[in-house]
């Protein structure tokens, strides 16, 4: 009897002892990652395992923190416990899309569009991803049958006008993007769309269309900015630079904006203009390897060469397959020698 006792008191012990280890675990909680949202739904999801929409919204967090694979187990989890939620779809399709597994993303799209085959937004997204991988018969064939369901959908006369853009079967695209703006005059894109194919083909009035998409959305940069090129493109360099510094005023994030300002006014020699233009993308985008390249040419052509291979190494510094910049500094590293020498 007094073995037994002695060994019931040592069982006894060391469940004690597990039972204490076990709450401390839990009274700690899962480790810290140092995202306050991320913590939160990870405390949460560990109370509650088995709910799929906090997987899901952590998932969407970690998408968002570029952190795919995490996001991935997240969505492949909640699609196991909930196969029924075609947004669990659509955003691991995303993920895989941005983490450059470009098939498993569309795999993903092709179950949900059996799954969900009667969902126009999952059929539009499918079209989208097939379109993408140039799969553009599959993706037309999606089209269709979203027009089946919807003969006056706009987003899937869009979307073929985009598959037939990328065939090459320009007529059929202007159709397409006519029929959608018919159906919603205020798409933008496909206002823009139509500018430009008619910019290719020769025919129409391109600014009409422009002008259209201006109307619907007035301050937006890519609007001006199209008609600028298309002024830029046509000869009226004054009126192009005027657009593009207007962009500027509204917008001074729009890099392109100064780009193509500076641009041509290196091309009418007005390198003050130029320099300037250069000099404001610089201090509003201090990574861009452009503005120091074009400032650097700017430089080497006044024969200020010493800061032109400043202005280029930085451009080369941000940009190491920068060819043109490499070759100009190149060049105004020997002329840099020869004053040396002589």
């Amino acid at each position: 009897m007094r073995k037994i006792y002695n060994i019931s008191i040592m069982v006894l012990l060391s469940v004690a002892i597990i039972s204490c280890d076990s709450g401390e675990k839990k009274q700690k909680g899962p480790a810290s990652t140092g995202d306050n949202l991320v913590d939160q739904l990870t405390q949460q999801i560990a109370d509650a395992p088995e709910n799929s929409e906090l997987l899901y919204q952590r998932a969407t967090t970690l998408h968002e923190k570029e952190e795919y694979e995490a996001a991935i187990r997240d969505l492949e989890k909640a699609m196991s416990i909930d196969s029924l939620k075609p947004k669990y779809y659509h955003l691991l399709s995303d993920t895989y899309m941005d983490y450059f597994k470009s098939r498993k993303s569309l795999d993903v799209m092709e179950k949900a569009g059996r799954l969900f085959n009667e969902r126009i937004p999952t059929l539009l997204k499918l079209s989208e991803t097939q379109m993408l991988l140039s799969q553009y018969e599959n993706s037309v064939f999606t089209v269709n049958e979203i027009l089946r369901l919807d003969p006056q959908n706009n987003e899937a006369y869009f979307m073929l006008g985009m598959n037939f853009r990328s065939m090459g079967q320009l007529d059929k695209a202007i159709n397409s993007f006519q029929t959608a703006v018919e159906n919603d005059p205020e798409m933008v894109d496909a206002w823009l769309i139509l500018g430009e194919l008619h910019e290719k083909n020769g025919k129409g009035n391109p600014m009409q269309y422009y002008e259209n998409a201006l109307t619907v959305s007035p301050d937006n940069p890519q609007v001006l900015h199209s008609m600028a090129f298309h002024l830029q493109n046509n000869g009226d360099i004054p009126g192009a630079i005027k657009l593009y510094k207007e962009i500027s005023s509204k917008n001074r994030q729009y890099t392109d904006a100064y780009i193509n300002a500076g641009i041509l006014y290196i091309e009418q020699d007005s390198l003050e203009q130029a320099f300037e233009q250069m000099n404001i993308l610089a201090g509003v985008q201090p990574e861009n390897p452009f503005a120091y390249y074009y400032r650097g040419v700017i430089h080497k052509a006044y024969g200020n060469y010493e800061s032109a291979e400043i202005d280029l190494q930085n451009a080369v510094n941000l940009q190491p397959l920068f060819t043109q910049a490499k070759e100009e500094l190149s060049v105004v590293k020997e002329l840099i020698l020869k004053n040396k020498q002589g």
